[in-house]
């Protein structure tokens, strides 16, 4: 009896090919793990996602394997996530110190100051939101993500100063790369999207992009306010490679 092989199908991802020598008393196999050879046509990645067959080194030894390329809005090995995880504002993931504004507003005699890090979504306590200085024109809030991510949306909520409600009744989004260069996301006419705000003190508002934006920075920009543009919020998206 001479050489022969056994082929085991391992799910549908992997096939073992054993090539057997019999000896005397044993049969001695040499093993070697092979790709399925229809494993992307078998379309493992989810969403639109693009299959690629890829080589994986363990331990010396060569495995065939693939690798799923998502499209923006989507996340995970097979691009079964999508894109919407809140990014830390709300649960202090992201730091003060990575928050700033165009200005501040000063408040009860100098003793309450409306401050970029208070803006974060739910947060309580008497001064507990941003404000801009009621002098400031054209008033923003930022935040850095410190790298590169999706940005898929954002939820807004407003909040209240000596009984009043405050909140942005409408604004618009830009991003950036470096910090220096901003771009707005634009509405279908080619024009400066304004996002719908909120209605009230305390109800969030969640709107979403209709196409996911590649950011470190991002900037929020009242174009409407009720009373004063008082804000708490969160952004949404993913790391860029899941």
């Amino acid at each position: 009896m001479g050489e022969f092989e056994w082929r085991v199908l391992l799910g549908w991802t992997h096939l073992l090919l054993l090539t057997c020598v019999p000896s005397s008393f044993l049969i001695i196999c040499s093993s070697y793990l092979s790709l399925s050879p229809d494993i992307c046509s078998k379309n493992p990645c989810h969403n639109g996602g693009l299959c690629e067959e890829i080589s994986q080194e363990v331990r010396g030894d060569v495995f065939p394997s693939y690798t799923c390329t998502c499209l923006k809005g989507y996340a995970g090995n097979h691009c079964e996530t999508k894109c919407v995880e809140p990014l830390g504002l709300e649960n202090g993931n992201i730091a003060n110190s990575q928050i700033a504004a165009s200005s501040v507003r000063v408040t009860f005699l100098g003793l309450q100051h409306w401050v970029p890090e208070l803006a974060r979504l739910n947060r309580a306590g008497m001064v507990n939101a941003w404000t801009p200085s009621s002098n400031d024109d054209n008033p923003w809030i930022q935040v850095n993500l410190l790298r590169r991510m999706w940005v898929t949306g954002v939820v807004t909520q407003g909040a209240s100063r000596l009984a009043s409600h405050e909140y942005l009744k409408a604004f618009k989004v830009a991003y950036s790369l470096n910090g220096h260069e901003f771009d707005f996301i634009h509405d279908v006419n080619k024009k400066h999207k304004e996002f719908v705000g909120n209605w009230n003190k305390n109800a969030v508002h969640v709107n979403l992009f209709e196409t996911p934006v590649e950011a470190q920075y991002v900037r929020l920009y009242p174009t409407s306010c009720h009373t004063a543009c008082t804000l708490r919020f969160e952004l949404l998206g993913c790391e860029l490679n899941g």
